[in-house]
């Protein structure tokens, strides 16, 4: 589409075709108007001269000595056409004419807009039974009219053009209706779409007049019927397998509180320690998931926050990720960090999973962190061979990182290369003094 161009709606294009065939049918409408006026008067003065002609060839049949018939408007020659009037033979010649046809001569001496002194002669060639010739012409002259006829007659072609621009302006008063009905009834259906949510779509459905708007605004409800029900299943499979999870995480948490009491081989430390970092991951995927299922759109609890402090927390609880790996770690944060008033379940969620998706996919190369006012961005970039553990999911990590930044409405960046992914992280505005 061309830039400055209006965009095509259904009702503009209705609206052009209706427009041109609204032109085509008033213009064909008056030229057949006028067409059928002038055959009109044509096929008058036509039927007059056969009636003439047969009237008089019937008495001839009867008596060859019958005078030929004359008026002041039909005239009448046999034999020679040489027998016609001067102005007959001046306007009228004889190869034009053919036995049986009629010809129509116009003669306006001072132009066609101009009644003075017109004729309008039609000239019919006839044999008689004994093969004489008869020529009869019927003469209208314009001078036997009086100025009121002749503008009597001039205003019926008038007429014609006044009957198509009238009908023309019907028909564009009534597209112009009909656009403005449909135009009402498409803005509140689109309005109503708009306004549709996954708690307001089982409301009652206003009625938008035209069975084609109801259909669509149908079919509306029932997209969102189908997508409510598979979120409510997709919250409830959630919900239940979140619950039923931590239970046995209780269960591994507490048994491992009691290994940690006894005097365990140094063998057995390792896997303990393994044990316990997923036991820890896996808490806190069930808290992700739990936190992102609930129904409510309530806004989680916000207490001032460092969150310097906070990266430096959850630093050093994932450190284990880099513990035999030739990475370097580098935290840039800059002085006097403001204090945040920020809902710290999320946070700490986001932040966790940005840290140990750096951490765990770094096996050699370089992690940073760089903390400037409300700009968190962690990267990495990693020249080895990453051996990521089972115990998380790269994916479904910065998956739940992006669910909820979006639910909170927070500003991330995630930019993926060959050697690692770039988090940029902007945080809400909302500060205190430390």
């Amino acid at each position: 589409m061309a830039k400055g161009s209006r965009p095509l709606t259904m009702r503009r294009e209705l609206a052009r075709y209706v427009l041109g065939l609204s032109v085509l049918t008033a213009l064909a409408f008056s030229l057949l108007l006028k067409d059928y006026f002038q055959r009109g008067l044509s096929e008058a003065s036509k039927a007059a001269i056969l009636m003439e002609v047969r009237a008089y060839e019937a008495e001839y049949r009867l008596s060859p000595y019958t005078p030929l018939p004359s008026s002041y408007v039909t005239r009448f020659f046999l034999d020679d056409w040489r027998h016609a009037p001067p102005l007959y033979q001046q306007l009228i010649k004889p190869d034009s004419l053919q036995i049986g046809e009629f010809s129509y001569v116009e003669w306006t001496p001072h132009g066609k807009a101009e009644w003075q002194d017109s004729r309008y002669l039609v000239i019919y060639w006839h044999k008689l039974p004994d093969q004489r010739d008869l020529f009869v012409v019927t003469d209208f002259d314009a001078n036997l009219l009086t100025t009121q006829e002749q503008r009597d007659f001039d205003s019926t072609l008038v007429q014609i053009l006044i009957y198509g621009g009238v009908y023309l302006l019907l028909m564009l008063v009534a597209v112009w209706f009909y656009n403005r009905r449909t135009q009402q009834q498409i803005e509140q259906l689109s309005h109503w779409a708009e306004s549709l949510t996954l708690d307001s779509w089982s409301e009652p459905r206003p009625d938008f007049r035209y069975h084609e708007l109801n259909r669509i605004a149908e079919q509306l409800q029932q997209a969102f019927e189908r997508i409510a029900s598979l979120l409510a299943r997709e919250h409830q499979f959630l919900r239940h397998a979140s619950h039923e999870l931590r239970t046995p995480v209780a269960v591994v948490r507490a048994n491992m509180e009691l290994l940690d009491r006894l005097e365990l081989p140094s063998p057995m430390q390792r896997p303990i320690e393994r044990v316990r970092r997923a036991n820890q991951t896996m808490l806190q995927l069930i808290e992700t998931l739990l936190w992102l299922s609930r129904e409510n759109e309530a806004p989680p609890n916000v207490t001032e926050v460092q969150v310097d402090r906070l990266l430096e927390e959850l630093s050093e609880e994932l450190g284990y990720l880099l513990q035999d790996k030739p990475v370097a770690l580098r935290c840039e944060f800059e002085a006097d960090q403001p204090v945040l008033a920020l809902p710290v379940t999320p946070l700490r969620i986001v932040l966790s999973n940005l840290l140990r998706n750096a951490y765990q996919y770094t096996a050699e190369g370089e992690v940073r962190i760089i903390l400037s006012g409300r700009q968190l961005v962690i990267e990495n970039c990693d020249q080895g061979e990453a051996e990521a553990d089972s115990d998380n999911s790269f994916g479904l990590g910065l998956m739940l990182v992006q669910k909820i930044c979006e639910r909170l409405g927070w500003s991330l960046d995630l930019q993926f290369t060959d050697q690692g992914v770039r988090a940029a992280l902007v945080l809400p505005s909302v500060t205190t003094e430390p």
